[in-house]
């Protein structure tokens, strides 16, 4: 949690300075470098104390030469000075969640216990889409619940539909009436 607001705090001078294209440039560039964390050996040396801050800044640096990016190269030598290379992957990800946010594109998921066809997944993403003025795209996640959960955490939209719950409710209606 803390590592994600560093990110928001790094990223955010980063999206004033830049135009769109220019931020989906380098959002390719953080994603390229932000795998190699995914490497033990580069994540190993990353955080070792025995190599020091110029070598580490240096090996990102020749990572992303080929774009011969003044921003981009000024950005990595900010984060080496403040030791914070290895929040890289959470730059990257902070990054495509900011472009999203101006494109209006969320991902969300919906969990249920059973299956739910494609064209319905897709219908709701549009209804949702068309509620919040947004394009959303969900992704179907089966999970241990007994009815249906949509979730767009970047919207703060959690819908839950539970069969539990509606059974209850209808139950509690059909004493009401008698």
């Amino acid at each position: 949690m803390q590592h994600e607001l560093i990110a928001k705090r790094y990223i955010k001078p980063l999206v004033e300075l830049c135009d769109l294209d220019t931020l989906e440039n380098i959002s390719d560039l953080f994603g390229t470098v932000a795998e190699a964390f995914k490497n033990e050996k580069f994540l190993h040396i990353m955080n070792s104390s025995e190599v020091n801050r110029d070598a580490k800044s240096q090996l990102i640096l020749d990572m992303v030469a080929p774009a011969n990016s003044t921003v981009v190269n000024n950005f990595i030598k900010l984060l080496a000075e403040n030791g914070r290379l290895v929040l890289i992957p959470e730059l990257s990800c902070e990054l495509k969640r900011e472009i999203a946010r101006s494109k209006r594109m969320y991902k969300g998921s919906i969990y249920s216990n059973g299956a739910i066809e494609q064209s319905s997944v897709d219908a709701i993403a549009r209804d949702l889409g068309n509620k919040f003025g947004a394009t959303i795209a969900l992704e179907y996640v089966p999970a241990e619940y007994d009815g249906i959960r949509v979730e767009v955490d970047e919207l703060n939209v959690e819908i839950n539909f539970s069969k539990t719950r509606l059974n209850a409710q209808l139950v509690e209606h059909i004493l009401k009436a008698i």
